[in-house]
């Protein structure tokens, strides 16, 4: 009786752990020159191919400030993923809306 209520206990926490959805951030990485913080406070890059990419945030850890313009028009080194915010109105009440946006997870200087 004992093994049968060990082998239930496995069954249910198994099957309880396949049920959970799992939410994997796929990393991206680039090296791209800043140019600006936009208007609407997106850090505005752009790459070799001269393409514009704009990050949305990046993260509390990083210690490179983009706000200080002596990082204006250098080259960094850039791991980023994807992220989905909801958006505000103009009172900053949430909208119900979602978009995906792009967000820093590690940025290094480029020497």
């Amino acid at each position: 009786m004992k093994t049968l209520y060990s082998v239930a206990c496995v069954l249910f926490i198994s099957a309880s752990l396949s049920f959970t959805t799992k939410t994997t951030l796929k990393e991206n990485t680039l090296t791209a020159t800043f140019m600006e913080v936009t208007v609407d406070d997106f850090f505005k890059f752009i790459d070799a191919d001269k393409k514009e990419i704009l990050f949305y945030d990046v993260h509390e850890d990083i210690e490179i400030s983009l706000y200080d313009d002596d990082n204006l028009n250098k080259q960094f080194s850039i791991t980023w993923v994807e992220k989905e915010i909801e958006l505000l109105d103009d009172e900053g009440d949430l909208t119900g809306e979602k978009k995906k946006v792009k967000s820093i997870t590690v940025l290094k200087l480029v020497k």
